[in-house]
C-alpha cells in the first residue's frame, strides 16, 4: 500500500517517507499518492516544500 519503501531516483535518504509521514499526519486515511493527488488539486493551500514532495511523489512513486 505504501509506495515510499521503493527505492525513488535521486531522493536523499534523510528524506526517504518524509511525504508518506506528512500524509499520515495530515490527511489520516488516505494513501501516500491520494493524498499526493489532493495537494497537486490545491497547490495554493500548501507550502512549496509539500507540493514538491507531493510532485515527486505522484511522477516516481504512483505511476503503475
Amino acid at each position: 500500500e505504501v509506495m515510499a519503501e521503493k527505492a525513488f531516483p535521486m531522493i536523499k535518504e534523510k528524506n526517504q517517507g518524509k511525504f508518506t509521514n506528512w500524509a499520515k499526519k495530515n490527511m489520516p486515511g488516505k494513501s501516500t499518492c491520494a493524498a499526493a493527488s489532493s495537494v497537486m488539486k490545491n497547490k495554493s493551500k500548501y507550502t512549496k516544500r509539500v507540493v514538491a514532495m507531493a510532485n515527486f511523489a505522484n511522477n516516481f512513486g504512483c505511476k503503475k
